[in-house]
């Protein structure tokens, strides 16, 4: 009995508890109490208070043909003094850099000065007009910077492509533009041929593709450009079959070279916008005397010569031919 009469009076307190909590009078404490943060939040902001800030620093205006050897600050650490409010507006601004051009600095010795007036003018005009500089942990310092020779390498791709079954490129892979001004020690480009771009990875190339390819970056260069563009021309390919001739070459007028078979079977991939503009000058089956004259076989292996760029997987049969050389 006294164990149920217990639980009641629990019930009851709860009841009255959860009464207070939702009454008008704790709501109405709520609201003026926040009310009261609110004032005292502002007021505390209108006051003038002292505070340190960082800001990053940002070196533009840099010629191509200059690099900069040493490390100066990326980065300006100033005491200020505004109101709360104000100097509340540069915590929300973290990140946005301080400029600093170097274009109209640069001089023939390779040091440029960044002198504490330099940059307390430059500082101020970043700052609010309200906000004063209390103090500045960098005073002046040096940026440092070599000239750069310069050569023009042409550009290679890169790539590893897999195309489609019965896909072929129809045409030469473009690469724009397909040569790049470089920057560097002249013992670095020295031993430079190319520049390369970063791999490209394409499996399954079924379809024309235009692609921005990044260059490789090699330590302590530059180029005029960092992206070029790539155009692969894809297309559905078949197989075709043609008898062609056995010429031959440097062969002197008062000899001919005879062989045996006269003709060849030749097969090829075309693709299908070419299929129809194929003619026999596509393609060249020979013989060079030069080799003949150094060979003590009845037989040579048979040359081939693409004069296309969209005809691939050229196949002879047979490979091989017997010769007979005649006199004129």
């Amino acid at each position: 009995m006294s164990e149920q009469s217990g639980k009641r009076l629990f019930r009851f307190y709860l009841r009255k508890l959860k009464l207070f909590f939702i009454s008008k009078d704790l709501l109405s404490f709520l609201f003026f109490l926040a009310l009261s943060a609110t004032f005292w939040f502002v007021h505390a902001l209108d006051k003038s208070r002292e505070t340190t800030i960082t800001i990053p620093i940002h070196y533009v205006g840099i010629p191509q043909d200059i690099a900069i050897r040493n490390n100066p600050p990326s980065e300006l650490t100033i005491t200020v003094k505004d109101q709360g409010l104000k100097l509340f507006s540069y915590s929300r601004q973290n990140g946005t850099p301080l400029n600093i051009d170097l274009s109209k600095l640069l001089n023939k010795n390779g040091n440029i000065l960044i002198s504490g007036a330099l940059l307390r003018t430059k500082v101020t005009q970043y700052l609010l007009p309200t906000t004063t500089i209390i103090d500045m942990r960098t005073d002046s310092f040096y940026v440092q910077f070599d000239k750069l020779y310069s050569a023009v390498k042409p550009v290679l791709l890169n790539s590893k492509i897999e195309l489609a079954t019965q896909y072929m490129l129809s045409q030469k892979i473009e690469i724009y533009p397909n040569s790049v001004e470089v920057f560097g020690p002249k013992s670095i480009l020295d031993t430079i041929k190319y520049v390369y771009t970063e791999l490209v990875d394409i499996k399954e190339l079924n379809d024309t593709m235009k692609i921005v390819c990044n260059l490789l970056q090699i330590s302590h260069l530059k180029y005029s450009v960092d992206k070029i563009n790539v155009n692969l021309y894809v297309e559905h390919f078949t197989e075709k079959h043609i008898q062609l001739p056995i010429t031959s070459i440097n062969c002197p007028d008062n000899y001919k070279i005879r062989t045996f078979p006269a003709f060849v079977n030749v097969s090829y991939f075309v693709g299908l916008s070419k299929f129809k503009s194929i003619n026999q000058n596509d393609i060249q089956v020979y013989l060079d005397y030069n080799d003949l004259k150094i060979s003590n076989d009845t037989k040579l292996k048979l040359k081939v010569k693409n004069n296309t760029t969209y005809l691939t997987n050229i196949r002879v049969l047979p490979q091989e031919v017997e010769f007979l050389l005649e006199k004129n």
